[in-house]
C-alpha cells in the first residue's frame, strides 16, 4: 500500500507547475533539500520516476502524469471541504422571520427545528400570521407560509402542499359516533373557527351548498380553538394535518364526503435581487423537505 503525505502531494503539484525545483522550493517556501528529499520518498513509494531532469528544470513523466491529475482532483475535493466547512461555521449570526399561518405552524414546526439544528448561527423568527403575504409584502416578515391566493407581481410564490380539513368536535357530540358525514350536515351546527383564511375556504364551500355556517367564536389561537371544542362549546373545521397529531380522548375526528374544503399552503417572497443568503438558503432547502414529509 502506497501512504502519500499531503504536503509531499502539494509539493509534487507545484513542482510541475514550476517546471523546477529551484522555482517550486522558492513558491513553497521551504530548502532545495527538503524538496527533493520529499519527492524521493514519494518516488520510494511508488518505486518509479515522476520526473524527467532535464538542462532546464524537469519534466513529468506518464507515471508523474498520472499522480498530477489525481493529485489535483485530491486537491480540489479538500478545497471544496474546507470552503463548505469554514462557510458553515462562519456564517454570520442572522435572523430570518417567517410569517405562518397560525393552523401551519404545528405541521411545519419540525421543519423549522431540523433547519435551525442545521445552521445553529440562524436563528428563526416565527409569527402567528394570517395576512403573511402582506407582512412580506411590506417588508416585515422575510418569507410568507399562506393559504391565500398571491396576485402581486413581487412576490413569488412556491406551492407547497395541499391540506384537507376535517371535523373535531366533542366526544359526547351527537355525531361522535360517525367516522364521515357529508358536509351539508354542518348546517345547524355551531363552530369555532380560525379567522381569516380557514373562515374564508369555509365560508365558501357553504355557500355553494346553499347555507351559512354558523360561527360561535373565531379565533386565531389553534390552543383557544382546541379548547372551546374540548369544552363542547362547538365543532371545528381544521386541517388533516393539525387533527392528526391530537391525542385526546376526549376529542373525536370526523371526515368530510364528498366535496371536501381543502387549501393549498405555499411559500412567499418577495421578487428581489438582494435577497439575503440565509434566507435563499431557507426556501431552497423547504420544499425538498416537505415533500419528502409528504412522501
Amino acid at each position: 500500500m502506497v501512504y502519500i503525505e499531503l504536503r509531499q502531494l502539494e509539493y509534487f503539484i507545484q513542482i510541475c507547475k514550476s517546471g523546477s525545483f529551484t522555482k517550486a522550493k522558492e513558491e513553497l517556501g521551504v530548502t532545495q533539500p527538503t524538496l527533493s528529499q520529499q519527492i524521493r520518498v514519494l518516488e520510494d513509494e511508488y518505486n518509479i520516476p515522476l520526473f524527467d531532469r532535464v538542462s532546464r528544470g524537469v519534466e513529468v513523466t506518464e507515471a508523474g502524469k498520472i499522480l498530477l491529475n489525481k493529485g489535483n482532483a485530491i486537491m480540489n475535493l479538500l478545497e471544496e471541504a474546507r470552503n463548505e466547512i469554514y462557510g458553515r461555521n462562519n456564517i454570520s449570526r442572522e435572523t430570518i422571520s417567517i410569517g405562518c399561518c397560525p393552523a401551519e405552524f404545528g405541521y411545519l414546526a419540525p421543519y423549522f427545528m431540523r433547519f435551525r439544528e442545521k445552521y445553529p448561527n440562524i436563528s428563526l423568527e416565527i409569527i402567528a400570521a394570517e395576512d403573511a403575504e402582506n407582512k412580506v409584502l411590506e417588508q416585515r416578515v422575510d418569507i410568507g407560509i399562506t393559504a391565500n391566493p398571491i396576485s402581486d407581481a413581487s412576490v413569488i410564490s412556491t406551492h407547497l402542499y395541499r391540506q384537507e380539513m376535517a371535523l373535531l368536535i366533542h366526544s359526547e357530540h351527537p355525531l361522535a359516533d360517525k367516522s364521515s358525514i357529508p358536509f351539508r350536515s354542518l348546517k345547524q351546527m355551531n363552530t369555532i373557527m380560525f379567522r381569516e383564511q380557514n373562515k374564508s375556504l369555509i365560508e365558501m364551500y357553504c355557500f355553494s351548498y346553499g347555507f351559512t355556517l354558523k360561527s360561535i367564536i373565531e379565533t386565531s389561537s389553534i390552543s383557544v380553538l382546541i379548547h372551546g371544542v374540548r369544552h363542547g362549546l362547538g365543532a371545528a373545521l381544521i386541517p388533516t394535518s393539525l387533527l392528526e397529531s391530537l391525542r385526546d380522548d376526549s376529542l373525536r375526528i370526523v371526515k368530510l364526503e364528498g366535496n371536501v374544503p381543502c387549501w393549498d399552503i405555499s411559500l412567499v417572497y418577495l421578487n428581489s435581487v438582494t435577497m439575503r443568503p440565509t434566507v435563499r438558503k431557507f426556501i431552497q432547502e423547504m420544499n425538498p423537505y416537505v415533500q419528502a414529509v409528504l412522501q
